[in-house]
């Protein structure tokens, strides 16, 4: 599944705006991540990925390209 399916498909399970970066959008993404947390599943792409999570406030937050 690509990145940006990933973080819509996540987006659906929490409040506020989750997006995606495009520079990033094209990954691929393959496992299985719990709904319940979802700061937990967002946590867990940066170990697997070369992506960062930016939280703006709890409720905005960009996944984008790791510096």
């Amino acid at each position: 599944m690509r990145l940006d399916a990933f973080v819509a498909e996540l987006a659906r399970y929490r409040s506020g705006l989750l997006r995606c970066d495009p520079a990033v959008a094209g990954l691929r993404v393959s496992g299985v991540f719990s709904l319940r947390d979802t700061d937990r599943a967002l946590d867990n792409l940066t170990r697997g990925l070369p992506v960062t999570v930016a939280y703006r406030s709890r409720y905005w937050v960009t996944v984008r390209a790791a510096d």
